[in-house]
């Protein structure tokens, strides 16, 4: 189930477009813009091809000092946000940990997506929190595995 949340990520084009998304509740951080690997700025949803991978890139401004940041990947399959990942953001994030405010920053992230996952529409969702627990920034892009 971990699978249907990578459908973010990955495209076997490797062009970078910003991508259609939904800021699901950033707080500290404002959503500058959403690249994802070979998928149309225009796009309602991305494809997700399996057997690739993907590279989305946040682009964020902190309206306030971020001293850390964890990331938490997410597909909701059948109604329920299943996770799929979770890991210290601050190693993906450009320029690294602390992001002063009013600076702007890039995170990165890749994921496989794999041969066996079902061809299915997902939803997905990222969310960047800071060491509290709260929001940083949260968006949510329509995904499909193809």
């Amino acid at each position: 189930m971990k699978v249907f949340c990578a459908v973010l990520f990955f495209s076997v084009v490797v062009v970078t477009h910003a991508v259609m998304y939904k800021d699901c509740g950033s707080k500290s951080c404002k959503i500058n813009a959403v690249d994802v690997d070979g998928c149309a700025a225009t796009a309602e949803s991305c494809d997700f091809h399996r057997g690739t991978t993907v590279n989305m890139t946040l682009k964020f401004t902190a309206i306030e000092k971020v001293d850390k940041l964890k990331n938490s990947l997410q597909g909701n399959v059948g109604g329920t946000w299943i996770p799929f990942s979770s890991s210290d953001a601050c190693s993906s994030i450009t320029p690294s940990c602390p992001v002063a405010a009013n600076a702007e920053a890039s995170f990165q992230i890749s994921v496989a997506i794999s041969k066996l996952y079902p061809q299915i529409s997902v939803p997905v969702r990222d969310e960047l929190k800071d060491e509290s627990g709260a929001e940083c920034a949260c968006f949510l892009v329509q995904g499909k595995i193809v």
